[in-house]
């Protein structure tokens, strides 16, 4: 069984082979437990930057909006005249064991496309902004920190990062089963328990239905609370970068195509739309695609099909744009924010300057309106 379809199947709900994993899960958690409490009393030793440094985390294993927001947030500190550069791992890239700057303030390198999906991603979508990658984020730091005047820097996927102090953290969660079964790896798709929510700063619940309501274990933790939405805005043709309105795609002939943490939130996204598509082609996330093994099949049963359109996620473009895909169009979907609560979240980051970045943040209510380019 490929492991998308595992996690889907044991991680989601509880089962026999979940229960059967739960004492490693026990033992895997009592670990994480005590290196958190060894890097809070300083048995550890963390890396203070001369910058302050935003992490963009979650407590769960894929599919957590992480990089759409650390692409958000970055434009959003951006436009308030801050310099910012943003270090991400470079999971499965070339450059995952290694330091590597895939852009500067002035282009992107051409080594941005075997950096990974996500680096790719958040390097075209933030162009004028420093991305750097590779696992050791202490080193990327004084890398960022020797070749550039930075206010921010934001690290993606880094709140088990904990050989860097954090100055504010985000633990971002996927509206849609937010913890799943509540085990920890390898029973349940936590990354830690539960109750390590207690070290974030502000909790993101993204993917929010219109109807959601909070978790009562969220609001226990007394911490800054924002629900926010990403809106497929429209689609661009990966041949000429043409952009077609969603209305386009609604009395068309459909195939999904994705490689992603969270495929069912991709199909939520499509069908909330008003758009009908007739499969998903569902890989794991960060797949390696292979034109001949994964591609060929699916644009031959389009062709059987006469699918007029293939939609992807921009992240899967970073790896398939290089691809042969001249016999059908594909098009990937480009997404805007919606955040509740604007006030409140631009009340908090005017105090998320420089000087100030440890001021404290107070719980917030919700209201409706968009925060996007």
């Amino acid at each position: 069984m490929p492991f998308h379809k595992f996690s889907e199947k044991h991680w989601v709900k509880r089962s026999l082979p979940s229960f059967l994993l739960l004492p490693f899960a026990f033992l895997f958690g009592f670990i994480l437990i005590i290196r958190r409490f060894f890097y809070k009393k300083k048995i550890f030793n963390q890396y203070k930057s001369q910058s302050k440094i935003i992490s963009v985390g979650n407590l769960t294993a894929g599919g957590n909006g992480k990089t759409p927001f650390t692409i958000f947030l970055a434009k959003y500190l951006k436009s308030k005249g801050y310099s910012v550069a943003v270090s991400h791992r470079g999971y499965k890239g070339r450059f995952e064991r290694s330091i590597k700057l895939i852009s500067d303030e002035t282009s992107i390198f051409d080594c941005a496309n075997d950096a990974g999906d996500e680096p790719y991603l958040i390097a075209k979508n933030l162009q004028g902004i420093p991305v750097i990658v590779g696992k050791n984020r202490m080193k990327a730091i004084k890398f960022l920190e020797k070749n550039f005047s930075l206010d921010f820097v934001i690290l993606d996927d880094s709140f088990q990062h904990l050989k860097v102090k954090h100055d504010l953290d985000f633990l971002l969660f996927n509206a849609i089963n937010p913890v799943g079964n509540g085990f920890i790896i390898p029973a349940g798709k936590l990354r830690e328990p539960i109750s390590a929510a207690k070290f974030g700063d502000i909790i993101i619940f993204n993917n929010c239905p219109k109807e959601f309501d909070i978790p009562e274990w969220a609001k226990k933790f007394k911490k800054t609370i924002f629900k926010i939405e990403y809106i497929i805005n429209n689609f661009v043709n990966y041949c000429d970068n043409e952009i077609n309105e969603v209305n386009f795609f609604r009395e068309k002939k459909i195939f999904l195509l994705s490689g992603i943490g969270n495929p069912k939130s991709f199909e939520d996204s499509i069908k909330n739309l008003g758009i009908n598509f007739l499969h998903h082609f569902a890989f794991p996330d960060h797949h390696n695609f292979k034109f001949e093994r994964d591609i060929q099949p699916i644009i031959n049963k389009a062709i059987k099909n006469n699918i007029n359109a293939i939609l992807t996620t921009e992240k899967d473009y970073a790896k398939l744009q290089n691809l042969s895909l001249s016999k059908i169009d594909f098009y990937y979907a480009k997404l805007n924010i919606k955040i509740d609560n604007s006030d409140e979240f631009e009340e908090i980051m005017s105090r998320i300057h420089p000087a100030q970045v440890e001021d404290n943040i107070n719980n917030s209510s919700f209201a409706e309106v968009e925060l996007i380019e």
